[in-house]
């Protein structure tokens, strides 16, 4: 799970919200010196302060907002920025942007304040249709839904009828993908013998662990390792991308704007992304001492859980047509699929909120962009 500095369990989820502050389009800026991530030393995990003598300069500083605190979910960032290939790509410094449970990713996009943001689904068709937020959709970090029903393996959830007279805990920013897991499988909500029955829960998965609950909605890369490196818990997922909702995740969007007039930055930022990623999955040690020892060094991270994180993800991020088409990429197939869905659940959105022109010009001369 992805777990608060405090040590409480809480994770970014998606969530409706307003966004505030003036559109002003820039392609970065600078943010609040707590969330800046300075080019790192590969060799000695410190970190500097100076630019990759390889860079240009450009496109100036780059800023990237995260959805959620600096753990594994953004290793391929750490290694980007340390190996300096954000600045080898042309931008003079980088400022990796920490989120958590108060920090709204596209917000700092209307504001602009960064190039581009992580951001869930529902969060950006949030924008979309309550703000007409000006947003679009260069990639997907997440190829499958990370969303999972988690349970102890004592009493296995292993499809949608496993679920008939069982107890699930759901987080109320989630009744969304709830009713989507309900309504793709024709279950009905209720206590009866043959409904589901649904009890409001936080993110600590301790009504699990109780047998409050017989399955807890959670992330597949995050409560499960917590539960069974710091608990030692025999536990599994039935995945609701398996059950019908299967949405793009860990989204990278910018702003229309952005994409009509600073493609070309967008098109470098993602190179370097593209790299760092690509890099991590050679590297997984390295990615995983840059999180715990470098970027999330002060917020006490649990270490075991963490190299499994990184293990999960990178199934997540290569699922799909990504060994073709690259990682990242969005399948028409696939966007057809995210629009139903999303409309689905009452959000107003189209294809036109997705576009792969960015990775097919950094993809332009192969997929395969880091060497070892």
């Amino acid at each position: 799970m992805r777990t608060h500095p405090s040590g409480s369990l809480l994770r970014r989820l998606p969530r409706l919200f307003l966004l505030l502050g003036a559109f002003s389009l820039v392609a970065a800026s600078c943010g609040d010196d707590d969330d800046t991530s300075a080019a790192t030393d590969a060799a000695s995990g410190e970190e500097a302060t100076g630019s990759g003598a390889a860079a240009s300069g450009d496109f100036g500083d780059l800023s990237i907002q995260f959805g959620w605190i600096k753990n594994a979910e953004f290793a391929g960032n750490y290694m980007a920025d340390s190996f300096g290939y954000y600045t080898d790509e042309g931008f003079t410094s980088v400022e990796l942007l920490g989120g958590g449970p108060a920090v709204d990713p596209i917000a700092p996009l209307i504001a602009g304040d960064a190039l581009f943001s992580y951001a869930a689904s529902e969060q950006v068709a949030a924008a979309v249709t309550n703000e007409d937020a000006p947003l679009v959709i260069i990639g997907a970090n997440f190829q499958d839904n990370p969303f999972c029903i988690l349970y102890d393996n004592s009493a296995p959830l292993t499809s949608a009828e496993d679920l008939v007279g069982k107890t699930i805990g759901v987080q109320a920013v989630n009744e969304p993908v709830w009713q989507a897991v309900l309504e793709a499988n024709g279950l009905e909500e209720g206590t009866g013998p043959d409904q589901v029955a649904r009890i409001p829960v936080e993110f600590d998965p301790a009504p699990l662990m109780t047998g409050e609950v017989d399955g807890f909605f959670s992330f597949v890369t995050n409560e499960p390792n917590i539960l069974r490196t710091e608990h030692d818990l025999d536990v599994d997922c039935l995945m609701v991308g398996d059950i019908g909702v299967n949405l793009f995740q860990q989204l990278y969007v910018t702003t229309q704007d952005n994409l009509d007039t600073n493609f070309d930055a967008l098109v470098a930022a993602m190179t370097a992304e593209v790299k760092g990623w690509q890099h991590a999955f050679a590297d997984p040690e390295e990615a995983e001492r840059l999180t715990l020892e470098v970027y999330g060094a002060d917020l006490d991270l649990p270490v075991e859980s963490q190299a499994l994180e990184l293990r999960d993800q990178e199934e997540l991020i290569t699922a799909g047509d990504t060994a073709e088409n690259g990682i990242f990429t969005m399948s028409e197939q696939r966007i057809t699929e995210n629009v139903e869905l999303l409309n689905s659940l009452g959000f107003d959105v189209t294809e036109e909120l997705y576009t792969n022109a960015v990775l097919d010009a950094v993809y332009a001369d192969g997929t395969q962009l880091y060497e070892e």
